[in-house]
């Protein structure tokens, strides 16, 4: 019976496994218009998927910051390093559903941000309330013009 069991949770996490989906989002910089981004700039995903950023950019530092009133509540804030060369990478598996608001650091006022939705969009009520001492800019609410409030 022991056996059984071993076997059945190994074929159980393995088929877990196997649904989980792995996406990349690229950090970039384009010339010839001066704008910095994310590509893609929305990702819808599942619960248990993981998301890797690429620093595609050579010529400027890139990172991935959540907006603390911008993620699911119960959710810890998040912050990568400072990505400064090309081919750098970051990853992060998403397991609450809800939306996801971020931004890069240094770019975050040339318009560097992005959002993540894991299952389902969050209700106004379901983002979380930013703890003392979190990352001040504010993205979850949008102010109407297509960014967000700081």
């Amino acid at each position: 019976m022991k056996k059984f069991v071993v076997v059945f949770a190994l074929a159980l996490a393995s088929a877990t496994a196997a649904q989980a989906t792995e996406y990349t989002v690229k950090m970039k910089f384009n010339a010839d218009t001066g704008k910095f981004f994310y590509q893609p700039a929305r990702l819808n995903i599942k619960s248990g998927d993981t998301v890797t950023w690429v620093q595609e950019d050579p010529d400027n530092e890139h990172n991935i910051v959540a907006y603390a009133d911008g993620i699911p509540e119960g959710v810890n804030f998040f912050e990568s390093p400072l990505m400064k060369k090309r081919g750098q990478k970051w990853s992060m598996k998403f397991t609450q559903s809800g939306t996801y608001r971020y931004h890069c650091h240094p770019h975050e006022k040339g318009g560097m941000r992005a959002e993540i939705v894991v299952d389902r969009p969050s209700r106004p009520d379901e983002f979380r309330k930013p703890k003392p001492g979190e990352h001040i800019h504010s993205g979850g609410h949008d102010d109407g013009s297509g960014g967000h409030k700081h």
